[in-house]
């Protein structure tokens, strides 16, 4: 498993409403607390439905970033004023490619859109059982705008997460401060009513899941304040009253309307909860550990914070850059790994791909160096390192299907931890193929873990075996090993069994006279007899770890040791 570095990167959550101006948020979603905030007087254009001044908005996000002391490459999720918003009805099968081209058209019959292209973001909504069609939600905004507020983020130092409509951004920020919790609990019906400056809308929701929308154009400030609330509680009680709601959310984020005051004014008979994000405002809506300004912080909005939890299990979302490779690395989730909140970002997919290919790629190489020693063994071992590169895959698959959260992968640690996992055992396998003198012959390999190594053999002349060792530590420089035993297997005054020799010698093919070999270990670790396995019927029945290499021409039968099949390690 892979050893993840903790290092913070924080989602920063912008917010541009009109009237409000353009805010920022730093959140801790670990603790729930805003741990920094601050806003910035940005001018909004009704008529055109986008940003007055983009001079004005850039010098917006760069004093928002000096004084909250945001560090460049974090990630940026922003919100925008709602431009257009809509359902559609789709295919169950149709594709990615398909929906974009209907919802594009739809949505250029809007007057908007009559002389700007389209951006285009949708999302999934309830749909009724059984149906062969997909409900949509989706929203667009004019496609130059959105080119010039990433090219403002990226001149900045920002990474772009995603762009998204104020609409869905403020249903996930009702989900965030907890105030719905029992609503989808309980899967109940309940009802948004947003209100701004040129208009108000109203949500129907069951659940999490939003059942329909209706936007009203109300331009305020044409109405005195009498008239203004009397217009709102009209137009929404004709259209509450279609509804079975069993709970109405309030909220005002216009400084000319109160929803203390609508409130107490609404004829609705059940549960009301009003959210003022204007000058009424007393408290922020969740704590806040610091803020540019704690007045402004009062009045924040749930547009913001909906910002800094775009994949939540509201299920909510309308990133108009979902489908943008070139806009940022795409937050995709969040998640805790290792006991640490993490960001799976396409980038973290594909460096982990490209971790795991690399494994794979020397573990195979590996496999196919060792594949001369023709061991049944040697195949459970190679089957065991395959087993880990499955088991390494099935994590990185599963954690694509959880959730997630800021962070910063130092992919350098990761791919330096995991190569000093797999480096030695890989080293001391490629220690079987590397240079071996011509008159040296390995009867015996053992090696547990990558960690414990032994290699048993015998050669005609100690500089032949000296010259392996010499080999063996080039192969593994970082390794302990030694020669541990060398001993005489014959020699001049003929005390051993001359005919086990020849035949030794003669399975090898020698071409000369041997007047003396030498039996060598070379190891890290120790061994003793097994006296329990000397049966030659039992000489397959070798551990995964342990190489007979010569399994049928048996070395001679000294009187100094037993058999090498007999070896076994003491720790």
């Amino acid at each position: 498993m892979f050893n993840l570095s903790n290092k913070q990167k924080n989602m920063i959550g912008f917010s541009l409403t009109p009237g409000l101006g353009l805010e920022a948020i730093i959140y801790d979603k670990t603790r729930g607390v805003v741990l920094n905030y601050g806003r910035k007087k940005v001018d909004y254009n009704f008529s055109q439905r986008n940003i007055q001044d983009y001079t004005q908005f850039k010098s917006a996000v760069i004093e928002l970033m000096d004084e909250m002391q945001i560090p460049a490459k974090s990630y940026a999720y922003i919100i925008l004023p709602n431009v257009f918003f809509d359902f559609i009805e789709m295919p169950n099968d149709a594709t990615d490619g398909n929906i974009e081209m209907a919802l594009t058209t739809t949505a250029e019959e809007f007057y908007i859109f009559k002389k700007e292209e389209p951006s285009i973001g949708w999302c999934d909504v309830a749909n009724p059982m059984g149906t062969t069609q997909r409900k949509l939600a989706y929203t667009a905004f004019q496609k130059s705008d959105i080119d010039e507020i990433k090219d403002i983020f990226a001149g900045v130092g920002l990474q772009v997460a995603g762009i998204e409509t104020a609409y869905s951004a403020t249903l996930r920020g009702l989900n965030l401060t907890g105030l719905i919790k029992d609503n989808i609990l309980m899967d109940s019906s309940w009802g948004a009513l947003i209100i701004n400056t040129n208009s108000f809308t109203l949500f129907q929701m069951e659940g999490k899941n939003l059942l329909d929308c209706n936007e009203v154009p109300l331009a305020i400030k044409s109405f005195s304040t009498e008239e203004a609330y009397q217009a709102i509680v009209s137009s929404v009680s004709q259209l509450l009253s279609s509804q079975m709601t069993s709970q109405l959310i309030v909220i005002s984020q216009t400084d000319d309307i109160s929803a203390e005051i609508l409130k107490k004014r609404m004829q609705f008979d059940r549960e009301i909860i009003a959210i003022d994000s204007n000058k009424f405002s007393r408290k922020p809506l969740m704590e806040v550990i610091s803020a540019l300004n704690f007045n402004d912080a009062n009045s924040m909005t749930l547009a913001v914070l909906g910002a800094v939890d775009p994949k939540s299990n509201f299920d909510l979302t309308l990133n108009i850059l979902n489908n943008d490779p070139n806009s940022s690395m795409g937050v995709y989730f969040t998640t805790t790994l290792f006991g640490a909140p993490t960001d799976v970002t396409t980038e973290l997919v594909i460096k982990i791909a490209v971790v795991i290919s690399a494994i794979a790629g020397l573990l195979f190489g590996s496999a196919i160096a060792f594949s001369s020693l023709k061991s049944t063994d040697y195949d459970s071992q190679i089957s065991s390192l395959t087993s880990e590169i499955r088991q390494l895959d099935t994590s990185i698959k599963e954690a694509e299907k959880v959730e997630i959260k800021e962070e910063e992968i130092d992919m350098t640690e990761v791919i330096d931890e995991v190569a000093e996992d797999n480096v030695a055992a890989i080293n001391f396998y490629d220690s079987i193929a590397t240079d071996i003198p011509k008159n040296v012959w390995l009867t015996k390999y053992y090696n547990k873990e990558g960690r414990l190594l032994a290699v048993r053999g015998i050669a005609e002349s100690i500089v032949d075996i000296y010259e392996y060792y010499k080999n063996l530590r080039i192969v593994s420089p970082q390794s302990d090993i030694k020669l541990t035993e060398l001993k005489v297997v014959t020699g001049p005054n003929g005390n051993d069994n001359e005919e086990d020799i020849g035949r030794f010698v003669k399975s090898l093919a020698i071409d000369k006279d041997v007047d003396r070999l030498y039996s060598f270990v070379i190891s890290n670790t120790e061994f003793v007899v097994d006296t329990s396995r000397i049966s030659g019927s039992e000489a397959g029945a070798e551990t995964a770890e342990e190489l007979d290499i010569l399994a049928k021409p048996a070395a001679p039968q000294a009187n100094i040791e037993q058999p090498s099949n007999q070896m076994r390690p003491t720790k």
